[in-house]
């Protein structure tokens, strides 16, 4: 389209060769931080505390997302209900996401807290309070900037095609939050510095922040 610099034009490539083939940027993130990849299924509402962990949550949407991944997975987060598609076997870890959302923060206190320790057990590295505001202050960052993007795309309607719109939201689901949004920040021509960021308040205990958020 018209009108579209050399950044939003290679943001844009980018975005798509992500989202067409995601395995070369985790193995890239795998290769280059030593973190782990789970795959969730469903995606996991506090994907702050995996991040604070060195995990990168990636949501499958479909088999084929699956396929494209193969082998780089090192841990489960799933569902207590049938998953839509199969997991494959094996002996990699997995944590079960209760179907029932929590009915009090004591409860989802309980359940972040396990998820905590069972990411610490994946990844050998336990999520610290800053290491968890950081992650935290790291997706809200980016949530702004999808917001962003949605403003931008409904006031200049020529702005992307909606198929370009899919692969840059796409993309998020296989990239750790920062890289996101320097993404969406060079496609937008917005300093990632200057996004508005909700970091929910860094008072108290982070993991309090994250289970408040899941109670029913």
């Amino acid at each position: 389209m018209a009108g579209r610099g050399r950044v939003v034009l290679e943001g844009i490539r980018f975005a798509a060769s992500v989202a067409s083939d995601p395995s070369g940027v985790v193995t890239l993130w795998k290769a280059a931080t030593g973190g782990k990849a789970v795959g969730c299924l469903p995606a996991t509402p506090v994907p702050e505390l995996l991040h604070a962990a060195d995990l990168l949550p990636i949501a499958l949407e479909s088999p084929e997302d699956l396929s494209l991944l193969s082998g780089l997975f090192d841990a489960w987060l799933v569902g207590a209900d049938p998953s839509p598609f199969p997991v494959p076997p094996g002996g990699l870890p997995r944590f079960a996401i209760p179907r029932v959302p929590p009915g009090s923060v004591e409860e989802a206190l309980d359940r972040v807290e396990a998820l905590a320790e069972w990411a610490c057990a994946v990844s050998g590295t336990p999520a610290s309070e800053g290491g968890l505001w950081k992650s935290i202050r790291a997706h809200a960052a980016r949530r702004s900037l999808l917001d962003a993007l949605d403003e931008r795309c409904a006031r200049e309607t020529a702005f992307l095609a909606p198929e370009e719109r899919r692969d840059i939201v796409r993309a998020g689901t296989f990239l750790p939050p920062e890289a996101h949004s320097r993404l969406l920040s060079s496609i937008l021509g917005i300093d990632p510095e200057a996004a508005s960021i909700d970091t929910e308040g860094e008072r108290g205990d982070p993991l309090i922040v994250l289970a408040k958020r899941i109670v029913a």
